[in-house]
């Protein structure tokens, strides 16, 4: 597992990655086969990325399914790598 830490990039730097909210958003990632990170965030600082760099298989309004497992959308955060 990999940790994040929140906030970094305000320093006029972009971040590399862009968060996947929206049907059209995690659509848009499925159809191109973007590289998705799967993230849990811990606290307001650290994040840990739960699954790293799959592809998404399938997405519901209520999960996404990414290397085979199934992460509810509500409590994980999507980001695909740019």
């Amino acid at each position: 597992m990999f940790c994040y830490q929140k906030g970094f990039g305000g320093m006029g730097m972009k971040p590399a990655y862009k968060a996947l909210h929206t049907d059209q958003e995690l659509f848009a990632a499925a159809v191109t086969q973007a590289k998705v990170d799967v993230i849990m965030s811990m606290n307001s600082i650290y994040s840990i990325v739960v699954n790293s760099g799959g592809s998404i298989e399938k997405f519901t309004p209520e999960a996404v399914k990414i290397n085979g497992g199934f992460y509810f959308r509500d409590r994980f955060e999507f980001r695909a790598k740019v």
